[in-house]
Formats: structure tokens, C-alpha cells, sequence
């Protein structure tokens, strides 16, 4: 795992005046506006917490009831690989980096093309993941097309959970998704108990915006509940599509929407494993398109980093996407700005991590890249330690005498951990690169994806668990047909 330990950094974007302006304003859009709730079970939890719910497209939540929530809610959680090691804190100082999910299109490996994503396609790039030291978790990456209808989001876990035992986080379509994944994630890990005692999955659920709480989102978090299984619920609106075309009026609904979801579920049970967190971008004005590489988007996740700092509560943005179709200049550019920003806003889960073309597409060389962006934003973060080790007055006393740096023991001892060695990014003489057969670094990073998807061979599940997965996963009753 690659938990920063690291003082929190500040890199706050409002000031303390501005935010408590974004939390009054996204506390009346709740108490006077309102929100649309679809789910019954909800609705219920609502009404017993003193709402009326009368008019399910108006319900109001009252401050009292958001600060409840907030008391309640935890501000870190932690989350374990199948094996039980603690793989993830989301807490304060702490960041965490992994794709994202349900691709339509992937770029092969082996011939360049862009084509539909298959399970095969999600268990691969799962497998590939689970060999990269600074991916803490994992996503799809694609979408199981070639699966029974309505299946595809087990099928994708299914083939995540048999390729990495790092910690996965899953979609789906309702109740029972999240039922049967959490009976997969149970199989695999020797029961229902020591999955809510360590548990490796987290779930990734939203309202859609604005403000509506379908069943389909909110039901599967309250699933959850049940379980102790932290889940994700944030909104996804779009400037001038789903929220105002404002950053100051996308932030306040993007927190509003969040914060009505905290309500539903501490009150369903307190101390829910709750993240907080925004998909907040622009719509592109020209084609329609929710753009990853935006930098809207990065100057609404500073915002929404300094909410849920304000709220203590953990939080998920995205980073490390591009809008590119391929892995370019542009891709390369927009994914190592978002990854700087938002580790150094103190996101606890950065996904998307690898996305091209605005989400739509995955690719091996896209996330060893993002790989490498993320070990030398990691390198620029960490923190300086002044002592006599590291400021080595002795060392400059014996060679102002006549030593020589390159020849003292100290720097054989810290030029490893005091130095950055990138892996893929070229630093070489020209005549040495030339001589290597002038590559550039997408030709790099596919020979080297190559050699490594080769080489890793995931821990296995035992074949009785696999069977019991199979099981169930054969038995799955989908909520859409």
C-alpha cells in the first residue's frame, strides 16, 4: 500500500468565511428546496427521523438532522485486502490511488486497438493492477459486455476478486448486486463476520443530480449498512447540464446532494461507513462531453476537499484522467496536474487513475503511467526531516579536508531513499537512447505492461472458494433484466 505519512498539507482553496457559505447554502437548498426520494426504505428512515414525506419530490431535511449526521458519521475507515492486512486509512493525511470503472472501450495491449471491453478485458487489467506498487485499490476498469443482461457489474467483480487481492471497489445496479457481491466478498474471505470486521470492498453509489435520491443509488448504500461496508455516495452533476453553470453553484448542490445521502444512512445506522466526495465537472458546451480533464474539475475537488475537511469526513474525488483519446502529450499533462491536486488537497480515495477519452476508455500503458506520476507526486509531497543524519554536517566537514561526496559512506546509505529513480520516464544520455532504438515512452510503457502482465501472477484464490464464487455468482438474480 502506498499510505502517505505525511502532516496534512493545506491547500485550501476557500477561505474559512467561504466555507462556511458553501455549508449554509447546501443546508437551506435541503431545508427549503428539498429533494426527490425514490426509495422506500428511505422514505421510512426519513419519516421516523421527523421529516414529512408526504410529497416524495419535496423532501425537506432539516440542519438539525444534517449535524446529527455529521456527529455520527465516522471520520476515518479502514479497509484490508482479501488476505486481512490493512491496505487503506481513509483519514486525514492520508491518500490513495486506483482506476476507475466501467470503460466501454479498451486499447488492447497487444495490438493497439481501440475495441469493446469484455470480463476478460476487467479481469486482465485487474490482474495487471495488482502487480503496480502504487495502485491501493481497484476498479473495473471495463465493462463485462459479453455477460447475461443486467449481470455485468458481478461479472466485473467476479473477475477483479479471482486477479488482486487489493481492495476493490464495486457498482451496481441494486439490492441484489450488492447482496450477491457481498456474499462473493464473504466467501472470500472466510465469512460474513470477518468481512464487517475487515472488509475489502467498498461500494461506489450517487444520487442523480439534481438532488434526486433514486432507489437504485440509495438502496445498495443501505445494503451496506447492514454489513458495515463502506460505501461511496456522491453526486456527478455537470456545469449548465445538472447543476448551475457556476463553480460557486455546482459546489453548493454537489454538497447538498452528499450530505441529504449522510442523512438517509446515519439514520439508518449510526456510524455508517460514509465517504464523502463529488464527480463534479463541466459539460462541454461543443459536444456534450463530462470532461475528465477539465480544469473546472480540479478546482471543484480543492473545493469539496476543503468541505470534507470541514466535516471530517473521508473523501473521494477523481484524478489522474485525461480527455485525450490516446496517451499523448495532453494525456500526460492532464493527469499528472489532477493526481498532484488532489493528493495535495488531501483526498483520501483518487480513482480514475488511467481514464482516456473522458472516462470512455482503459488502457495498460495509461495506468503504469499513472503509476509512475503517482510515485514521483508522492516524492515531491513527503516530508523534509532535519537532523544530523540528513544534514550531514560531518560528511561536508571531511570534504572540505580532502574526502570526496561520491566517496563517502553516507551516500551509499541514502542515495536510494533520498533520490527519485523513475522507472519509465526517460533521463538518459541521447547517445544511450539512441542506441536503445530511440523509444519514446508510449512505446516504453507497452513493452514494459507487456513484460510485467507476463511476469505477475496474482495470489489465487483456493478452488473451493472459486467454486462457492461461482456458485453465486451463477445464482445471481440481476435487479434490471
Amino acid at each position: 500500500m502506498s499510505i502517505m505519512q505525511r502532516k496534512p498539507i493545506n491547500n485550501q482553496i476557500l477561505s474559512d468565511e467561504q466555507i462556511k457559505q458553501v455549508n449554509e447554502y447546501a443546508l437551506r437548498m435541503m431545508e427549503e428546496i428539498g429533494c426527490r426520494v425514490q426509495s422506500e426504505e428511505a422514505l421510512d428512515i426519513l419519516s421516523r427521523a421527523g421529516c414529512d414525506v408526504t410529497n416524495p419530490d419535496k423532501i425537506k431535511i432539516p440542519r438539525k438532522l444534517v449535524l446529527e449526521a455529521l456527529e455520527a458519521a465516522p471520520s476515518q475507515i479502514e479497509v484490508f485486502s482479501l488476505d486481512g492486512e490493512l491496505a487503506m486509512e481513509l483519514k486525514e493525511g492520508s491518500s490513495n490511488y486506483g482506476t476507475g470503472s466501467d470503460c466501454p472501450t479498451t486499447i488492447d495491449l497487444d495490438t493497439g486497438e481501440r475495441r469493446d471491453s469484455s470480463k476478460d478485458d476487467v479481469a486482465r487489467l485487474a490482474r495487471f493492477s495488482d502487480a503496480l506498487p502504487n495502485i491501493d485499490f481497484v476498479m473495473s476498469f471495463g465493462i463485462a459486455s459479453d455477460g447475461p443482461k443486467g449481470g455485468n457489474f458481478v461479472h466485473q467483480y467476479d473477475g477483479m476478486l479471482k486477479n488482486t487481492k487489493k481492495p476493490i471497489i464495486v457498482t451496481g445496479h441494486g439490492r441484489n448486486d450488492m447482496n450477491t457481491m457481498i456474499e462473493m466478498a464473504a466467501a472470500a474471505v472466510g465469512g460474513v463476520n470477518k468481512l464487517k470486521s475487515k472488509p475489502p470492498l467498498i461500494l461506489y453509489t450517487e444520487p442523480l443530480s439534481p438532488l434526486f435520491h433514486t432507489e437504485m443509488g440509495v438502496d445498495k448504500g443501505l445494503v451496506c449498512c447492514d454489513y458495515d461496508v463502506p460505501f461511496i455516495y456522491i453526486g456527478s452533476p455537470m456545469l449548465g447540464a445538472s447543476a448551475p453553470v457556476t463553480l460557486e453553484g455546482i459546489l453548493v448542490q454537489t454538497v447538498a446532494e452528499s450530505l441529504a445521502g449522510l442523512v438517509i444512512f446515519q439514520k439508518k445506522k449510526e456510524g455508517a461507513k460514509f465517504i464523502f466526495g463529488g464527480d463534479a465537472t463541466v459539460m462541454d458546451m461543443r459536444t456534450n462531453i463530462f470532461r475528465y480533464g477539465a480544469p473546472e474539475l480540479n478546482v471543484i475537488n480543492q473545493g469539496l476537499a476543503d468541505m470534507a475537511h470541514y466535516y471530517k469526513l473521508p473523501f473521494f474525488c477523481i484524478a489522474g484522467a485525461s480527455d485525450s483519446k490516446v496517451l499523448d502529450a495532453q494525456a500526460g499533462f492532464e493527469s499528472a496536474m489532477s493526481i498532484y491536486m488532489a493528493t495535495k488537497n488531501g483526498c483520501n480515495i483518487i480513482h480514475d487513475c488511467g481514464y482516456l477519452e473522458y472516462g470512455s476508455t482503459s488502457s495498460f500503458e495509461s495506468i503504469l503511467f499513472a503509476d509512475e506520476i503517482i510515485s514521483s507526486v508522492e516524492y515531491l509531497l513527503r516530508p523534509l526531516d532535519f537532523n544530523d543524519r540528513t544534514v550531514a554536517f560531518d560528511v561536508v566537514q571531511r570534504v572540505m579536508d580532502g574526502s570526496n561526496f561520491l566517496m563517502e559512506d553516507h551516500t551509499v546509505e541514502h542515495f536510494r531513499k533520498s533520490l527519485w529513480f523513475p522507472r519509465f520516464i526517460s533521463n538518459e544520455r541521447y547517445t544511450t537512447w539512441e542506441d536503445e532504438g530511440k523509444k519514446d515512452l508510449a512505446v516504453k510503457l507497452n513493452e514494459e505492461a507487456k513484460k510485467i502482465f507476463k511476469n505477475h501472477q496474482p495470489v489465487g484464490l483456493p478452488e473451493n472458494i472459486i467454486s462457492e464464487i461461482d456458485r453465486i455468482v451463477a445464482g445471481h438474480h440481476p435487479d434490471v433484466e
